[in-house]
């Protein structure tokens, strides 16, 4: 039987290292393309074409007729609330096992968030617990594609149709990720993407998107994106017709936005390779439970999600996540908080500004202690992952029951 080896956590010798690569990696052609709108001096949606020629791609790329590029995700998912007309008092269902600003929109919007439970496997919304949560003030459903993997769309589209509701994709996680062979954020009426810095693809650092076929909803998009002004023709008047924010993108984030989006269907082949070998390897590892892929979806890998096992392992998540770390390798728990237990949304709930009803989310707060992340973006090689696998056989074996 072979010895197991010290943990470098207690003192051994580290798995790794060498430092992990890093992402994203901008290079020159993204300096090239900042370099020519910087000289141009025109920096904004409203003085220059670059920002109007990335919606163009972007929309493209999906095959929808509108996408309207946004500061943030956030912003992104608030402007599609506001478009769909929501407003004090009207509810909202969203997952709780999620990212906080597919939530906090709604509260900016002075709508209350119903907080849902998520599948076991998928970690995405739950249609059963969805449904049990529709009241006579439900007006929409976040359903959110968490890690890179889709939401249940056919379910969800059913409801949303039989009871009247909205539905919104928040497809901050999964750019090009399929749900038999549909892209995601192309299935609702609307959907929402982020370009924060690591995600699949960025726009040097910040900035979003949100995309439709639906022409008033977008004219609608245009409007609340700039201050709620009307369309602008020649001279500007300065004329708004409703309340509206500043939550444009950039020209130089439009311009690097296009050099990565020439780049997406690279990135997403390697992450998908990456996450291959990953499950191959690390589903011969007692303990670790890889990511599961549903029947007709296709996973994006922004985030490679595994589950400890601890009927398996006698090592709580903290312990595990820690060990791993110390032995070189990139790991974080995932979503270790749901959102009903967060501070701001505890304390919204005891004002009567959110709802969630004690004990609705059993698959959530089971998660919540289960849950890691590792890292396959497209700079990581087959050598570093062997690194992961290594480190991770290490820590299992000095755990194992």
């Amino acid at each position: 039987m072979k010895a197991v080896e010290q943990l470098a956590i207690h003192g051994g010798e580290p798995t790794r290292k060498s430092p992990f690569p890093p992402w994203p990696v901008l290079g020159e052609e993204d300096e090239r393309a900042v370099a020519e709108v910087l000289r141009s001096g025109r920096l904004t949606a409203l003085t220059g074409g670059k920002v109007a020629e990335f919606e163009a791609a972007f929309a493209r790329y999906h095959g929808v007729k509108h996408a309207v590029a946004t500061s943030s995700g956030t912003t992104a998912i608030h402007l599609a609330l506001a478009a769909t007309g929501l407003g004090p008092g009207d509810e909202v269902i969203v997952p709780t096992h999620t990212f906080i600003a597919s939530a906090t929109p709604v509260l900016h919007q002075g709508a209350v968030p119903v907080f849902a439970d998520v599948d076991r496997d998928t970690f995405t919304l739950l249609p059963q617990s969805v449904e049990r949560l529709i009241s006579p003030r439900t007006r929409a459903v976040v359903a959110v594609h968490l890690n890179g993997h889709p939401a249940p769309m056919d379910d969800l589209l059913s409801l949303a149709e039989r009871h009247g509701l909205s539905l919104i994709e928040d497809a901050a996680q999964a750019h090009g990720a399929l749900y038999h062979g549909r892209l995601v954020g192309t299935i609702a009426r609307l959907g929402c993407f982020s370009f924060w810095e690591d995600k699949i693809m960025t726009t040097a650092g910040e900035g979003g998107a949100v995309i439709t076929d639906d022409d008033a909803l977008a004219e609608r998009l245009f409007r609340l994106r700039s201050h709620g002004e009307g369309p602008i023709a020649g001279e500007r008047r300065y004329y708004h017709l409703e309340l509206g924010y500043n939550y444009r993108l950039s020209a130089v984030q439009a311009a690097v936005g296009l050099v990565q989006l020439g780049r997406l269907d690279e990135y997403l082949a390697a992450r998908r390779r990456n996450a291959a070998y990953l499950t191959q390897r690390l589903g011969a590892v007692p303990g670790i439970e890889p990511p599961v892929v549903a029947e007709g979806c296709t996973h994006s890998y922004y985030k490679y999600i595994c589950r400890l096992r601890r009927e398996v392992l006698d090592v709580s998540i903290d312990d595990f996540v820690a060990a791993v770390a110390a032995e070189g390798v990139p790991i974080a728990r995932r979503y270790p908080t749901p959102l009903h237990r967060q501070p701001v949304f505890r304390e919204a709930i005891a004002q009567g500004q959110c709802r969630y009803e004690e004990g609705s989310c059993p698959n959530a707060e089971a998660l919540a202690e289960k849950l890691f992340m590792l890292q396959v973006h497209p700079t990581v090689q087959e050598k570093d992952l062997a690194d992961v696998v290594a480190a991770i056989e290490k820590v299992t074996a000095a755990y194992r029951r």
